[in-house]
């Protein structure tokens, strides 16, 4: 089984981990972002860009969730050992506008 990535999601240094696959699409030129919970209990986006390291945009509570799985941008599963991994493809300027919202 692959290692997982990892990244700090809030600031009481939580880490929350992702398919290290998804590392890989997006160094392939497909932006992707997907929401993710960690101990606070909050709900964290994070989006992952070609050549950037992953990154929290934004976080809040169930209705952060809400709002990115009604954006209507692609949705992508990864399938692997730990299980399934619900992502998104980010459309041009898709991030901004969501973070405008």
């Amino acid at each position: 089984m692959d290692q997982p990535s990892s990244l700090v999601a809030c600031q009481q240094g939580h880490t929350v981990e992702y398919p290290a696959a998804l590392d890989a699409v997006a160094n392939a030129g497909t932006d992707l972002a997907f929401c993710i919970a960690c101990d606070c209990p909050q709900v964290h986006m994070v989006a992952l860009y070609s050549g950037d390291r992953p990154r929290v945009v934004a976080s809040g509570d169930a209705d952060l969730h809400a709002r990115f799985e009604s954006t209507g941008w692609p949705e992508r599963i990864h399938t692997d050992e730990a299980g399934p991994f619900f992502y998104r493809e980010l459309e041009p300027l898709g991030l901004a506008q969501f973070l405008k919202e």
